[in-house]
């Protein structure tokens, strides 16, 4: 009982039995009651209470949604009239069934939930998570209130319990159009993305956007007409995809961003990877951008198998909307990374210029480049890296990279 309520409680009582008011008196009793029942909440309400959420997974892709369990625990004999939770999550998640609220803190949001429980009483709520954009989100700290039998608010508490999840981005299946090209390397396979230089297996005809490295000088005097090089697919490969954070012109500290462009060349990278995956090539993946630990420049060295295209699809889910450093910076610390002859897979949304120059560069060193074009400059980037003597393709998500059922590569 408060000293104040306890005072008050105890005069009036006196007053109302000199002077004979029985009133008074009962007034006085009730001021005493509710003063010791705040104090009793006030001081045992949150005392053996317990809040929990359960996420049914901590990964999901793109467009799924995750079960989310929470409940509240009231391990006492005091029941609690009126408990108030403020859950804190990233103010970007989207909660299904709950009652989401703006916060006083930046990047945060509150998940409100209100109960009545009784003694010794569990209660349990059934939410789920909406997977409706990529990236890591979080719950945070936990706010407890609680309430007397009188409605007013008699205590609070608030302590940290970090629960984290991640958004994968969806895959597609990979099409190819134009040249026979299917896949990415494998080790049985007969057709690749990729063909082995090494592997020399006769001339064709030569076809428009042919390098002018792939041809055959040679049989083109000999025989009147202009014919390429052909190369037998890749029977070991080691490929890794580098994927070019930046959508815009501009310096890549400016944080603009085309985020369709993006999310293509993501979805477009996990397609890529588990094509590539699913031939038995080794995979990796280099990008320069912010994942949640802050590394400036992402780099998973190539490697075969479920766990690695786990690990890429966890790293592209993280990664950050605006780069973090140049792409050229990414590109030139590659060679030191990696395998002689290993297969740099480039993915870009925008004018190549700044960097053509440093693949042919990698190209001539004993790194092929491919180059895979996105976005609404598509032809004139190609163009562009072609002119470098590299081959490129482009590759595109119909209608876009929300609904679209196959990644088709052409060129």
């Amino acid at each position: 009982m408060s000293r104040a309520g306890g005072l008050l409680a105890i005069v009036l009582i006196i007053v109302g039995a000199i002077t004979s008011t029985p009133g008074l008196s009962f007034a006085g009793f009730l001021v005493g009651l509710t003063s010791l029942l705040t104090e009793l909440w006030s001081r045992y309400g949150l005392r053996r209470v317990r809040y929990e959420r359960r996420l049914a997974n901590d990964r999901a892709v793109w467009g799924d949604e995750i079960g989310l369990d929470v409940s509240a625990w009231n391990d006492k004999p005091l029941p609690l009239a009126w408990l108030a939770v403020d859950d804190y999550v990233s103010e970007e998640a989207s909660i299904l069934g709950g009652n989401v609220q703006r916060s006083e803190r930046p990047g945060l949001a509150i998940l409100r939930s209100v109960w009545t429980i009784g003694w010794f009483e569990r209660a349990a709520r059934h939410l789920s998570i909406s997977a409706n954009r990529r990236g890591t989100f979080e719950f945070q700290s936990v706010r407890l209130s609680v309430a007397d039998l009188f409605g007013q608010g008699a205590a609070a508490e608030e302590h940290a319990a970090p629960l984290r999840w991640i958004v994968r981005p969806r895959s597609v299946p990979v099409r190819s159009l134009g040249r026979d090209q299917h896949a990415l390397d494998s080790l049985t396979a007969r057709h690749s993305l990729f063909e082995d230089p090494s592997l020399f297996a006769g001339v064709r005809p030569y076809q428009p956007g042919d390098p002018i490295r792939r041809i055959h000088w040679r049989a083109t005097a000999r025989t009147g007409a202009p014919v390429s090089k052909r190369f037998d697919p890749s029977r070991t490969r080691d490929v890794l995809i580098a994927l070019d954070v930046q959508t815009v012109a501009g310096p890549h500290w400016a944080l603009h961003f085309d985020e369709d462009v993006l999310e293509s060349l993501i979805v477009a990278a996990l397609s890529l990877a588990r094509h590539a995956v699913a031939d038995g090539a080794a995979v990796g993946l280099a990008a320069a951008g912010y994942t949640a630990s802050l590394r400036r420049l992402v780099f998973l060295p190539p490697r075969g198998g479920e766990d690695q295209l786990a690990t890429i699809a966890d790293f592209l889910g993280r990664l950050s909307e605006v780069p973090s450093a140049p792409f050229e910076h990414l590109l030139a610390s590659l060679p030191p990374r990696l395998v002689p002859g290993t297969t740099i897979v480039v993915l870009s949304g925008r004018d190549p210029a700044p960097f053509g120059a440093l693949l042919r560069r990698l190209d001539d060193t004993g790194y092929p480049v491919e180059f895979v074009a996105m976005g609404a400059d598509a032809e004139s980037a190609i163009a562009r890296v072609r002119a470098f003597g590299l081959g490129a393709r482009r590759a595109t998500l119909t209608p876009d990279w929300r609904t679209g059922n196959a990644l088709v590569l052409a060129g």
